[in-house]
């Protein structure tokens, strides 16, 4: 017999129809049978088996379920793309603060005339503002009330020189000098934290900020092109701007900024753009 005799052999047995029947194991009766050959059990099988796999195709691919099979990674890969994106705007802007901030101070200390441009950021100017130091009747009131204070020894602990002009920002520990030398261009007075931060003379206040290194500060012009500056706030009580009196609360002393260990101020004096020693004209204790 040919390979072609064989084949034909083999499709006419399946195409041969078997009687396929149910019946009753204890009575014997039959219950239902039906007939169909191999060929046509095997092509009904084949169809379920076609519909089972385009059924579940479906599912996976415009359904839930295909999380589960190919797992999430693309949700999560836009959730950190998102992230990053939102943290590459805040470094961009933290940076761009910062150099604002030091173009700001750099004219300040020149004494040359600048534009606040960080009032981009933070909502204020101060352009075609000119500072008024003149004085009015609540001025020489708080005046006189501090000479006759100190005249009558309640601040005994400062130096009467030092009284004469400055108030003293916060009373604490110095941990820091004034080191030039070694770039350190102020003192550091370890006291309690949340101590109100008080303006040393009148004046205006000109810059108000933070930055990743210093935190929170404060900067006030004086007269006689004197500068004094706050750093480490916890928090800011005045604006650019304002006009404070001698001893008024300008702040609060905190540990914000990277270069702090504690709370503490950090107080620097500029005068005509040099730096001055701030123990020699008030004592922090």
């Amino acid at each position: 017999m040919g390979l072609r005799d064989k084949i034909k052999t083999y499709f006419d047995r399946s195409r041969e129809k078997h009687k396929l029947t149910f019946i009753d194991d204890s009575t014997y009766q039959e219950k239902w049978s039906f007939r169909v050959s191999s060929f046509n059990l095997i092509s009904l099988l084949g169809l379920y088996t076609i519909i089972i796999i385009v059924a579940l195709f479906s599912l996976v691919k415009y359904t839930g379920l295909k999380s589960v099979f190919t797992g999430n990674n693309a949700y999560e890969n836009e959730i950190a793309l998102h992230s990053n994106r939102k943290l590459i705007d805040s470094l961009y802007a933290t940076t761009r603060a910062n150099e604002i901030y030091l173009n700001d101070l750099r004219e300040i200390l020149n004494g040359g005339m600048f534009q606040d441009s960080s009032s981009n950021f933070l909502g204020d100017t101060l352009e075609n503002y000119t500072p008024d130091f003149s004085k009015n009747e609540s001025d020489s009131i708080l005046r006189a009330k501090i000479e006759s204070n100190l005249a009558a020894g309640i601040s005994n602990h400062q130096t009467a020189t030092s009284l004469d002009f400055f108030f003293t920002p916060v009373n604490g520990l110095v941990s820091h000098s004034f080191d030039k030398e070694k770039g350190h261009f102020g003192v550091d007075i370890v006291t309690l934290a949340d101590e109100p931060i008080k303006a040393c003379l009148e004046g205006r206040i000109v810059l108000t900020g933070w930055t990743q290194a210093e935190g929170q500060i404060v900067v006030i012009q004086h007269r006689g092109d004197l500068l004094t500056i706050y750093k480490h706030c916890s928090s800011i009580l005045k604006k650019r701007g304002d006009f404070v009196q001698t001893g008024d609360p300008v702040a609060i002393v905190g540990n914000s900024g990277e270069l702090t260990s504690g709370p503490h101020l950090h107080f620097e004096m500029w005068k005509n753009g040099q730096v001055l020693d701030p123990e020699e004209y008030i004592s922090f204790k």
